[in-house]
Protein backbone atom coordinates (compact mmCIF):
# COMPACT_ATOMS: atom_id res chain seq x y z
CA UNK A 1 0.00 0.00 0.00
CA UNK A 2 1.29 3.27 -0.75
CA UNK A 3 0.79 6.58 0.76
CA UNK A 4 1.11 9.89 -0.34
CA UNK A 5 1.72 13.09 0.99
CA UNK A 6 -1.26 14.57 -0.30
CA UNK A 7 -3.15 12.28 1.56
CA UNK A 8 -1.41 13.00 4.86
CA UNK A 9 -2.07 17.47 4.19
CA UNK A 10 -5.61 16.20 4.00
CA UNK A 11 -5.74 14.35 6.85
CA UNK A 12 -3.93 17.08 8.52
CA UNK A 13 -6.44 19.66 7.47
CA UNK A 14 -9.26 17.34 8.52
CA UNK A 15 -8.08 16.98 12.32
CA UNK A 16 -7.46 20.27 12.47
CA UNK A 17 -11.30 21.14 11.32
CA UNK A 18 -12.50 18.31 14.11
CA UNK A 19 -11.32 20.70 16.57
CA UNK A 20 -13.47 23.37 14.77
CA UNK A 21 -16.52 20.74 14.40
CA UNK A 22 -16.31 20.13 17.82
CA UNK A 23 -16.22 24.09 18.59
CA UNK A 24 -19.37 24.41 16.24
CA UNK A 25 -20.95 21.48 17.82
CA UNK A 26 -20.37 23.11 21.29
CA UNK A 27 -22.44 26.31 20.44
CA UNK A 28 -24.66 25.21 18.33
CA UNK A 29 -25.44 23.33 22.13
CA UNK A 30 -25.62 26.11 24.19
CA UNK A 31 -27.19 28.63 21.82
CA UNK A 32 -29.47 26.84 19.91
CA UNK A 33 -29.88 29.37 17.13
CA UNK A 34 -30.33 28.82 13.17
CA UNK A 35 -26.86 30.32 12.69
CA UNK A 36 -25.41 28.19 14.57
CA UNK A 37 -26.95 25.49 13.22
CA UNK A 38 -25.91 26.59 9.64
CA UNK A 39 -22.27 26.62 10.93
CA UNK A 40 -22.43 23.04 11.87
CA UNK A 41 -23.69 21.53 8.89
CA UNK A 42 -20.99 23.70 7.05
CA UNK A 43 -18.48 22.53 8.65
CA UNK A 44 -19.41 18.76 8.50
CA UNK A 45 -19.81 19.38 5.41
CA UNK A 46 -15.99 20.29 4.84
CA UNK A 47 -14.45 17.95 7.21
CA UNK A 48 -16.26 15.33 4.95
CA UNK A 49 -14.94 17.08 1.79
CA UNK A 50 -10.98 16.51 3.68
CA UNK A 51 -11.80 12.84 4.47
CA UNK A 52 -12.71 11.72 1.74
CA UNK A 53 -9.52 13.47 -0.17
CA UNK A 54 -7.84 11.95 2.87
CA UNK A 55 -8.87 8.42 2.47
CA UNK A 56 -8.15 8.36 -1.26
CA UNK A 57 -4.43 10.13 -0.89
CA UNK A 58 -3.72 7.32 2.02
CA UNK A 59 -5.25 4.34 0.95
CA UNK A 60 -5.86 4.65 -2.82
CA UNK A 61 -3.18 6.64 -4.11
CA UNK A 62 -1.84 4.23 -6.73
CA UNK A 63 -5.64 3.72 -7.96
CA UNK A 64 -6.32 5.96 -10.78
CA UNK A 65 -10.22 5.44 -11.01
CA UNK A 66 -10.65 6.03 -7.38
CA UNK A 67 -8.86 8.60 -7.23
CA UNK A 68 -10.92 10.57 -10.14
CA UNK A 69 -14.10 9.21 -8.42
CA UNK A 70 -13.01 11.34 -5.17
CA UNK A 71 -12.47 14.36 -7.75
CA UNK A 72 -15.87 14.38 -8.71
CA UNK A 73 -17.38 13.30 -5.25
CA UNK A 74 -15.35 16.18 -3.79
CA UNK A 75 -16.51 18.77 -6.28
CA UNK A 76 -19.99 17.49 -5.86
CA UNK A 77 -19.57 18.41 -1.69
CA UNK A 78 -17.99 21.47 -2.47
CA UNK A 79 -20.80 22.80 -4.43
CA UNK A 80 -23.11 22.12 -1.52
CA UNK A 81 -20.25 23.68 0.83
CA UNK A 82 -20.53 27.21 -1.63
CA UNK A 83 -24.08 27.45 -1.56
CA UNK A 84 -24.69 26.69 2.61
CA UNK A 85 -22.43 29.86 2.94
CA UNK A 86 -24.03 31.72 0.76
CA UNK A 87 -27.07 31.09 2.46
CA UNK A 88 -25.36 32.41 5.71
CA UNK A 89 -24.39 35.24 3.97
CA UNK A 90 -27.48 36.82 2.80
CA UNK A 91 -29.21 35.69 6.13
CA UNK A 92 -26.54 37.71 8.07
CA UNK A 93 -26.12 40.47 6.12
CA UNK A 94 -29.34 40.79 4.32
CA UNK A 95 -32.61 39.88 6.42
CA UNK A 96 -34.69 41.32 4.18
CA UNK A 97 -33.65 39.33 1.71
CA UNK A 98 -34.76 35.45 1.36
CA UNK A 99 -31.21 33.73 1.00
CA UNK A 100 -32.48 31.57 -1.26
CA UNK A 101 -31.56 33.98 -3.50
CA UNK A 102 -27.78 32.93 -2.49
CA UNK A 103 -27.80 29.29 -2.17
CA UNK A 104 -29.91 28.61 -5.10
CA UNK A 105 -27.55 30.74 -7.92
CA UNK A 106 -24.77 29.42 -6.13
CA UNK A 107 -25.37 25.64 -6.16
CA UNK A 108 -26.32 25.60 -9.46
CA UNK A 109 -23.07 27.22 -10.80
CA UNK A 110 -21.55 24.57 -8.33
CA UNK A 111 -23.30 21.75 -10.05
CA UNK A 112 -21.82 23.18 -12.86
CA UNK A 113 -18.28 22.52 -11.78
CA UNK A 114 -19.40 19.26 -10.55
CA UNK A 115 -20.43 18.34 -14.03
CA UNK A 116 -17.73 19.39 -15.95
CA UNK A 117 -15.64 17.64 -13.36
CA UNK A 118 -17.35 14.58 -14.41
CA UNK A 119 -17.45 15.09 -17.78
CA UNK A 120 -13.50 15.65 -17.88
CA UNK A 121 -10.83 12.59 -18.15
CA UNK A 122 -8.08 13.18 -15.36
CA UNK A 123 -4.80 11.45 -14.93
CA UNK A 124 -4.27 11.31 -11.16
CA UNK A 125 -1.27 9.42 -10.38
CA UNK A 126 1.69 8.97 -7.37
CA UNK A 127 4.32 11.02 -8.74
CA UNK A 128 8.22 9.82 -6.90
CA UNK A 129 8.43 12.76 -5.02
CA UNK A 130 5.36 11.16 -3.00
CA UNK A 131 2.66 13.80 -3.95
CA UNK A 132 -0.64 12.78 -6.28
CA UNK A 133 -0.78 14.53 -9.36
CA UNK A 134 -4.25 15.07 -10.28
CA UNK A 135 -3.65 14.94 -14.01
CA UNK A 136 -5.36 18.02 -14.73
CA UNK A 137 -6.30 17.70 -18.86
CA UNK A 138 -5.74 21.22 -21.13
CA UNK A 139 -9.10 21.78 -22.48
CA UNK A 140 -12.05 23.81 -22.46
CA UNK A 141 -13.90 21.81 -20.13
CA UNK A 142 -11.29 21.48 -17.47
CA UNK A 143 -10.44 25.30 -17.80
CA UNK A 144 -14.04 26.10 -17.60
CA UNK A 145 -14.68 24.00 -14.47
CA UNK A 146 -11.37 25.66 -12.71
CA UNK A 147 -11.95 29.02 -13.35
CA UNK A 148 -15.59 28.38 -12.04
CA UNK A 149 -14.46 26.57 -8.40
CA UNK A 150 -11.94 29.52 -8.37
CA UNK A 151 -14.58 32.10 -8.90
CA UNK A 152 -17.23 30.64 -6.18
CA UNK A 153 -14.87 30.40 -3.54
CA UNK A 154 -13.79 34.44 -4.09
CA UNK A 155 -16.79 35.57 -4.19
CA UNK A 156 -18.01 33.01 -1.55
CA UNK A 157 -14.69 33.71 1.08
CA UNK A 158 -14.18 37.27 0.67
CA UNK A 159 -17.54 38.11 2.12
CA UNK A 160 -17.82 35.98 5.29
CA UNK A 161 -13.84 36.75 6.14
CA UNK A 162 -15.01 40.33 5.61
CA UNK A 163 -17.91 39.37 8.11
CA UNK A 164 -16.24 38.06 10.54
CA UNK A 165 -13.26 40.94 10.78
CA UNK A 166 -16.01 44.24 10.81
CA UNK A 167 -16.92 42.36 13.87
CA UNK A 168 -13.91 41.51 15.40
CA UNK A 169 -13.19 45.57 14.85
CA UNK A 170 -16.97 46.67 16.22
CA UNK A 171 -17.27 44.20 18.94
CA UNK A 172 -17.01 45.63 22.19
CA UNK A 173 -17.77 41.98 23.77
CA UNK A 174 -14.18 40.62 24.60
CA UNK A 175 -15.80 37.05 23.96
CA UNK A 176 -17.30 37.76 20.65
CA UNK A 177 -14.28 39.56 19.33
CA UNK A 178 -12.07 36.61 20.63
CA UNK A 179 -13.96 34.38 18.26
CA UNK A 180 -14.84 36.31 15.30
CA UNK A 181 -11.11 36.36 15.50
CA UNK A 182 -10.81 33.21 15.94
CA UNK A 183 -13.06 32.49 12.95
CA UNK A 184 -11.68 34.97 10.58
CA UNK A 185 -8.31 33.59 11.02
CA UNK A 186 -9.33 29.66 10.25
CA UNK A 187 -11.28 31.18 7.32
CA UNK A 188 -8.39 33.10 6.08
CA UNK A 189 -6.28 29.71 6.54
CA UNK A 190 -8.34 27.30 4.86
CA UNK A 191 -9.06 29.83 1.68
CA UNK A 192 -5.46 30.04 1.79
CA UNK A 193 -5.06 25.96 1.41
CA UNK A 194 -7.50 25.76 -1.48
CA UNK A 195 -5.59 28.81 -3.32
CA UNK A 196 -2.58 27.12 -2.85
CA UNK A 197 -3.56 23.82 -4.48
CA UNK A 198 -5.23 25.64 -7.33
CA UNK A 199 -2.71 28.80 -8.13
CA UNK A 200 0.21 26.83 -7.44
CA UNK A 201 -0.46 22.96 -9.40
CA UNK A 202 -3.13 24.26 -11.80
CA UNK A 203 -1.62 27.49 -13.20
CA UNK A 204 1.75 27.72 -11.72
CA UNK A 205 2.38 24.04 -12.41
CA UNK A 206 4.84 24.11 -9.38
CA UNK A 207 6.18 20.13 -8.48
CA UNK A 208 2.77 19.00 -6.31
CA UNK A 209 4.53 17.94 -3.23
CA UNK A 210 5.40 21.69 -2.19
CA UNK A 211 1.59 21.82 -2.74
CA UNK A 212 1.34 19.26 -0.35
CA UNK A 213 3.82 20.38 2.24
CA UNK A 214 2.64 24.33 1.97
CA UNK A 215 -0.93 22.37 3.46
CA UNK A 216 0.72 20.50 5.98
CA UNK A 217 1.94 23.31 7.80
CA UNK A 218 -1.37 25.78 7.08
CA UNK A 219 -2.99 22.85 8.38
CA UNK A 220 -0.35 22.75 11.53
CA UNK A 221 -0.81 26.63 12.08
CA UNK A 222 -4.64 26.41 11.42
CA UNK A 223 -5.18 24.17 14.48
CA UNK A 224 -2.97 25.62 16.92
CA UNK A 225 -4.91 29.18 15.94
CA UNK A 226 -8.25 27.37 16.48
CA UNK A 227 -6.66 26.30 19.86
CA UNK A 228 -5.57 29.46 21.00
CA UNK A 229 -8.14 31.95 19.35
CA UNK A 230 -11.74 30.31 19.74
CA UNK A 231 -13.22 30.26 22.64
CA UNK A 232 -15.19 28.00 24.43
CA UNK A 233 -19.25 28.77 24.09
CA UNK A 234 -19.98 32.24 26.03
CA UNK A 235 -21.17 31.54 29.87
CA UNK A 236 -23.77 33.85 29.64
CA UNK A 237 -27.28 32.42 28.29
CA UNK A 238 -27.97 35.60 26.44
CA UNK A 239 -24.88 35.05 23.79
CA UNK A 240 -25.37 35.05 20.20
CA UNK A 241 -23.51 33.11 17.59
CA UNK A 242 -23.31 36.17 15.34
CA UNK A 243 -24.50 39.47 16.15
CA UNK A 244 -26.27 41.42 12.85
CA UNK A 245 -24.84 44.86 11.80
Amino acid sequence: MNYSFTGFAYLTLFLALGFLAYRFFQYWSREKDFISKLWLYIIILVEVFALIKAIGGLFFSTNPIFLEMTMDVAAAIQAFIFATLAYLIIYIKFPKISPWLGFIPILILGLIAFALTVMSSFDPHLEASGAVNWGFPSGPFVFTMSMLRLVLALFIFIPIIIIFLQQFKTSQDPYIRRKSLGLFLSLFLGSLISLLDFLLVSFLKVDPIWRDLSSIGIGIILFITLILALPRPHPKPESSYYIKT
